[in-house]
This record gives C-alpha cells, sequence and structure tokens, in this order.
C-alpha cells in the first residue's frame, strides 16, 4: 500500500478505528484503552498498539493488527492542512473540486463527474477555518495547565502534551484503570508523594526522543535534591518467591501486593520516560526507589528509561519476569540496579554512571535473604551493560555484589573505575550457583578496578564458604584492559560522553541469544555500540545535578 494515497490512507484509517472497536472490547483482558487520535497521529504509540494486538487472545483483533503491520504504515495518518492552498489542495484530493465559471453570473453547476458547486465548496473551507481557529484560540486561552492530582484513578484517565501534573500524595492507578500519559508530559511529586500503578490498574507512559515523559521533583530547578518525592511503582502478577508487599503502602491495604501465576502479563508499558529526584523516605531507611518493578509480567515493555539521582536505588526489580532494554541510571544513591524475590527477566543495552559523593554498588542482586533456595530463583540475563565509576570517587563503589542465593547470566560487560571491587560473590548459597554454571559471567572487560587500580577481586575475609573470586575469573571471563576506549567525559556527572571508540581485545565479546527480545547484533562490549557515536542515549536523557 501507497500509505500517501487517499485510498491507501482511507482503508488503514478504516482499519484502524476496527482495531480500537476490537480492543476496547478486550480491556478487561489481555489489551489497553486505544485512543483513536494517538493511534493516527502517533507513530510510536501506533507500533506499541499493534505490537500488544498482534499476540492477543483475540484471533480477529490479533489477525487485523498483523494485517496492519504489513502495511508498514509510517508518519501521522491524520492530516494537518496549513493555509488556504492545502485546504483546497485537501480537498481536491478528496475527490471535491473548484467548480470554475460556467454560466451567467460566474454560477457554478456540479459536472457529470461529480464536482461541487463552488458556494458548497466554499462553505466547506470557511466552516473548516472557523472550526481549526476556535480549536486554536481555545488552545490559546487555557495553554499549557498544571493540574493537581490528590485523587487516585480508577476509571481510564489521559494526562495530556503541554500540561504538568502535581502529586499530592500516594496516587494509585487501580480497579482496572489505564493511565495514558501522552509525549512530552512532565509529572512533579510533592514530598510524600508517588504514583503506584497496582495490579489491577496499567500505565502507557510512551514519550518520544525528542519529547519524553518526565517525573520530576516539584520543586524549581535549582532546589531539587534526591528524595524530593518518592518514585514511580509498577505492580503486577507475575511469580514471585515469596509474599509481595510493596514498601510505604499500609499493610491492610491490599493495593500494596504483587506477584501471581501469570509470567506472561502487563504492568503497562515505560518508553522514553525519565525519572528524576525521587526516593522519598518513608521511614528511617526505608525509602522508595527510583522505578519500582514488583512482580511484573513479560508483557510489560520497560525500553528507553532513564532514572537519575534517586535517593536509594535506581531501578529495584522484585520477582516477576520482566525486561528492559535501553536503560539509564545516573547517580543512584544506594545501588543503581538491584533485584531480588525470583527475578528471571532480561535486560539488554543499560548504562549506569556512579557518583562520586554517593552510592554503593551499580548491581546488587539478591534471591531471597530468608531462604537463598526460594523458587523461582533471581536468574536474571544481563547483555551489553556499561558500568562507570570514577575511580578518584570519595565513596567505595563495587560493580557487581551477588549474594543470598541468585543466578544469572552476566554477558558483553565493561566496567571501569570501581574503587572498591569488581565483583564480590558473597554466601555459600551463591558460591555454589557459579560453580555450577547458574551464575555465569564472561567476556568482562575491567579497567580501573579494585583499591589499588589493579586488584579488582575481594581480598577480605571468607564469606562465600571458601569460593576464591580470584581463581574463578582468572580461566579468561575477565580481561583487565588499560582502556576500554571511553572518554574522559564519561565520569562527567553534568554532561557526561559515553560514547566508546572501537579497539580490539584479547577477549571476544558473546553473541546475544536469538530471540525476539535481543538485539542479536550487539555482539560488543557495552551498552553502545563502539565508535557508533554518542549512541541511543542521546537527546531524552539529562543529567541535572538539582
Amino acid at each position: 500500500m501507497n500509505p500517501e494515497s487517499l485510498a491507501g490512507r482511507t482503508d488503514a484509517v478504516t482499519k484502524l478505528w476496527e482495531l480500537k472497536r476490537l480492543a476496547d472490547g478486550r480491556v478487561a483482558q489481555d489489551m489497553p484503552m486505544v485512543h483513536f487520535g494517538l493511534l493516527l497521529s502517533d507513530e510510536n504509540y501506533r507500533d506499541g498498539i499493534l505490537e500488544k494486538a498482534s499476540i492477543s487472545q483475540d484471533p480477529a483483533l490479533a489477525q487485523l493488527a498483523l494485517a496492519l503491520m504489513e502495511l508498514g504504515l509510517t508518519g501521522p495518518l491524520r492530516s494537518r492542512p496549513n493555509g488556504f492552498a492545502s485546504h483546497s489542495g485537501a480537498l481536491a484530493a478528496d475527490g471535491i473540486t473548484l467548480g470554475g465559471g460556467g454560466g451567467a453570473g460566474g454560477s457554478s453547476r456540479s459536472s457529470a463527474s461529480g464536482t461541487l458547486p463552488l458556494w458548497l465548496v466554499m462553505g466547506l473551507i470557511l466552516t473548516a477555518f472557523a472550526l481549526v481557529g476556535g480549536l486554536w484560540f481555545a488552545q490559546q486561552a487555557d495553554g499549557p495547565r498544571s493540574v493537581a492530582v490528590s485523587d487516585s484513578l480508577t476509571r481510564d484517565t489521559v494526562w495530556s502534551a503541554g500540561n504538568t501534573y502535581v502529586l499530592k500524595g500516594m496516587i494509585f492507578v487501580d480497579g482496572g484503570a489505564r493511565l495514558t500519559i501522552e509525549p512530552g508530559v512532565t509529572v512533579q511529586g510533592e514530598p510524600g508523594s508517588a504514583l503506584i500503578v497496582t495490579r489491577e490498574g496499567r500505565i502507557h507512559a510512551r514519550g518520544r526522543d525528542d519529547t519524553p515523559v518526565v517525573f520530576t521533583s516539584a520543586k524549581p530547578a535549582g532546589q531539587r535534591k534526591a528524595g524530593d518525592w518518592g518514585g514511580l511503582v509498577l505492580l503486577g502478577s507475575a511469580p514471585v518467591n515469596r509474599e509481595g508487599r510493596i514498601e510505604g503502602v499500609d499493610e491492610t491495604d491490599s493495593r500494596g501486593s504483587f506477584g501471581g501465576d501469570e509470567a506472561g502479563s502487563s504492568c503497562g508499558v515505560l518508553d522514553y520516560v525519565r525519572i528524576e529526584f525521587a526516593g522519598f523516605e518513608i521511614s528511617k531507611d526505608n525509602e522508595l526507589n527510583g522505578l519500582t518493578l514488583g512482580g511484573c509480567g513479560s508483557g510489560t515493555i520497560v525500553r528507553n528509561v532513564q532514572v537519575h539521582r534517586g535517593l536509594d536505588d535506581g531501578i529495584e526489580v522484585f520477582g516477576g519476569t520482566v525486561d528492559l532494554q535501553h536503560i539509564v541510571v545516573t547517580g543512584p544513591g544506594d545501588d543503581a540496579f538491584d533485584w531480588d524475590m525470583g527475578w528471571t527477566g532480561r535486560v539488554q543495552h543499560l548504562l549506569i554512571q556512579m557518583h562520586p559523593d554517593t552510592g554503593d554498588n551499580a548491581f546488587e542482586g539478591d534471591n531471597d535473604k530468608t531462604d537463598m533456595d526460594a523458587r523461582p530463583r533471581s536468574a536474571p540475563q544481563f547483555y551489553n551493560v556499561t558500568l562507570i565509576n570514577d575511580p578518584a570517587s570519595s565513596r567505595a563503589h563495587r560493580a557487581m555484589t551477588i549474594r543470598r542465593g541468585s543466578g544469572g547470566q552476566f554477558h558483553n560487560i565493561i566496567a571501569t573505575g570501581f574503587n572498591a571491587e569488581l565483583i564480590d560473590i558473597r554466601d555459600e548459597a551463591t558460591a555454589r550457583l557459579t560453580r555450577s554454571g547458574e551464575l555465569n559471567f564472561s567476556a568482562i572487560l575491567a579497567h580501573a578496578s579494585g583499591a589499588d587500580g589493579k586488584t579488582p577481586f575481594p581480598q577480605e575475609e571468607d564469606d562465600d564458604g571458601g569460593f576464591s573470586e580470584a581463581r574463578y575469573f582468572a580461566d579468561g571471563r575477565v580481561e583487565i584492559v588499560g582502556s576500554v576506549g571511553m572518554a574522559r567525559e564519561a565520569i562527567d556527572i553534568e554532561r557526561p560522553y559515553f560514547a566508546t571508540a572501537a579497539a580490539a581485545y584479547r577477549l571476544q565479546p558473546a553473541r546475544p541469544p536469538q530471540d525476539e527480545f535481543w538485539d542479536e547484533g550487539a555482539d560488543y562490549f557495552g551498552a553502545i555500540r563502539p565508535g557508533g557515536g554518542r549512541g541511543w542515549t542521546h537527546g531524552w536523557t539529562s543529567f541535572p545535578l538539582n
């Protein structure tokens, strides 16, 4: 189909309307509520809906989605005329032509081919101008608005582009409701606030690389700090290895529960989303994270997400099967990426930058502290990861702490500047998994790691049943290098430059698995393709200090 042709465009619009009708009938099962205007005007939104509909349990909906995907629709399908010539051109394209003379006094008439009278055409044009002008003046009158949000959302809600939404307290998306956040929306959190999407709710926050959705502090720029507000919490019904309840929600409130037996379920969509200055301290040593994923299933889409300057962890995953792709975590107050409770998801293209005056581990991985062999066991897979720390930082940072029975697969990693250790495997249960291969590492480039910059593995007393990280990694899983090809600006916390120069190493990168999730062509070290310039982080990320 030629999407530029009238027939093609009309056919696509008709099919999209039918898709919306079918999808809206499946909201209670496996589909979000579809917004037809966004379906026509926003290519990213359209692609996401088609992707979701193509795997629907409704055969008619899935078949229609696949048919639309085959059309290769690109760009907006909605016409946006600008000026008289465009209006008349659009009308002509739709089969309406201006009458040209025809009788005494310049009257017009319909021709046998269906040309409309001039008076009717002019009436249509004037009506169109009136409508467009009325909408324009209405928009100017309203302008961007600041909207206070103090009540939980229990019905489908859209937060519209151009507006700022201010969270006042714990806001739940619950009761089957779906919150749609349009590209460019800013969500501000006041102290003590958070946005919590429950097992019965959904979120669809899909920005663009030039207009991300931004969750940030309600304080003015220059006065913001980590912990100004709570953060974003998504709770789902995928498997966890013990009862799941999120911190900060009263124990008697069922909205704080997560976990179940629906491995393929969805908590919603986060795409081109930035989360800043989160992690409000609920009580002593009890803070929320920038992004919390509790029991989210593999149907959840989390990609192109940055978490910046949170008070506690950047991202914490409690069980579930959720996958993440193209993730940036900068300046966490504790761990950048933390998991436990049996998480078995996948991550590719992850970039972490620790700040010199705060934070602990880039990775902290657990299974369960009370039962290290609890099932399902945490066993995430990571490919193409870059972990960055300033070796001269005032705090000791560790690249990876894996403990409490967590398994996992870690491949194609660059780790530079970690002045504590590179990898610390703790407790006998985790060491046992390392020996068996359930916890496995390969293709890791390490630079300037360890307190002396040369000794990357723990030298302290035995805490892992006699397991020696130094002996385990001496078999070629890790290459200690003098440079990983990153510019000095990689550790700049205000204006970082994360690109990596192409270089050859003795160690060979691992090829990612063959699966629709993985970028199989990413057979290189680190999160960004070497020699590819700024890469996928450019444009939508931001690094404000306050």
